[in-house]
């Protein structure tokens, strides 16, 4: 398992308050949250319906941190393809 992490938080323009990853439990708001990079792999294509426009649930802060030193000579550039599922309980206003 990767040890890196990117900076995510909810789409300001969804108009909800609270997001939640049903796998991981995380919950997402106004604010930045650490998380592990498989999980925002995972996550990141998920989209909302909101007023016939579907908008992106989250955006990252495009940096990556590392937690581990990391030899960029030996990654590879091939981008692998994942089944994307819709994970997100999105809370309703109460």
């Amino acid at each position: 398992m990767s040890n890196k992490k990117i900076k995510v938080k909810m789409n300001p323009l969804l108009n909800k308050s609270v997001v939640r990853d049903t796998e991981s439990q995380i919950v997402f708001q106004n604010d930045w949250v650490e998380i592990p990079v498989d999980i925002w792999e995972r996550l990141k294509d998920n989209k909302y319906n909101q007023g016939g426009e579907r908008i992106p649930v989250l955006l990252a802060d495009e940096d990556v941190i590392e937690e581990e030193p990391v030899d960029y000579s030996t990654e590879s550039d091939e981008e692998t393809v994942e089944e994307v599922v819709e994970d997100f309980f999105i809370a309703e206003e109460e």
